[in-house]
């Protein structure tokens, strides 16, 4: 990562805080031309301005543009489409990761959970432990959270019964979630 890289990166920053979509869009067309578009940090930097400006079209043609995307990159796409609630592109994103990590399986679980796709959310989470990731306690926040039902007791139960196994429950970030769950649940 270039010092270049650095003072392009701050100044994408500047434009997400003052909401500035045709500055970032000019900074963009620098980039371009000094060539340096191809440096995957500032990419990187470029999608997560585009998706904080609300121009998830642009910051997928940057991904598109980057030769090697790295997990970093694809975490950054995929959670500006599950945070802005655009399933059918998170999805797409998330099965054609060829590696994913704890931010990605947060970013799916999270994404189906905030639009209300409950049960795909906890196949997501079913399918993390299946394939050997470790829960965290975002992971376990985010499923306490959807366990906060009647209906999903039990769910919330065997999610509390993981946060033992893994050693999560003095966490006061899990804690926290653990207490509105059974309150919700009316289950003491």
């Amino acid at each position: 990562m270039s010092s270049l890289s650095n003072h392009y990166s701050s100044l994408l920053k500047f434009c997400c805080e003052s909401h500035n979509q045709i500055q970032a869009k000019r900074l963009h067309c620098i980039i371009i031309k000094a060539l340096i578009y191809r440096d995957t940090f500032l990419s990187n930097n470029l999608i997560s301005t585009y998706y904080k400006l609300n121009n998830l079209r642009y910051a997928h043609r940057v991904f598109d543009q980057i030769p090697q995307p790295n997990l970093f990159s694809w975490n950054t796409l995929l959670s500006a489409y599950s945070k802005s609630g655009n399933l059918p592109n998170m999805i797409d994103v998330f099965d054609r990761m060829p590696v994913r990590d704890g931010v990605s399986w947060n970013a799916i679980i999270s994404g189906y959970s905030s639009y209300g796709f409950l049960g795909d959310s906890v196949r997501a989470y079913k399918l993390m432990l299946e394939e050997g990731e470790s829960p965290n306690r975002i992971t376990f926040s985010t499923m306490l959270i959807l366990s906060s039902g009647r209906s999903l007791v039990d769910l919330g139960r065997q999610i509390h019964c993981q946060i033992t196994k893994f050693g999560f429950e003095s966490y006061v970030f899990v804690g926290s979630p653990l207490v509105y769950m059974y309150s919700k649940a009316g289950a003491y």
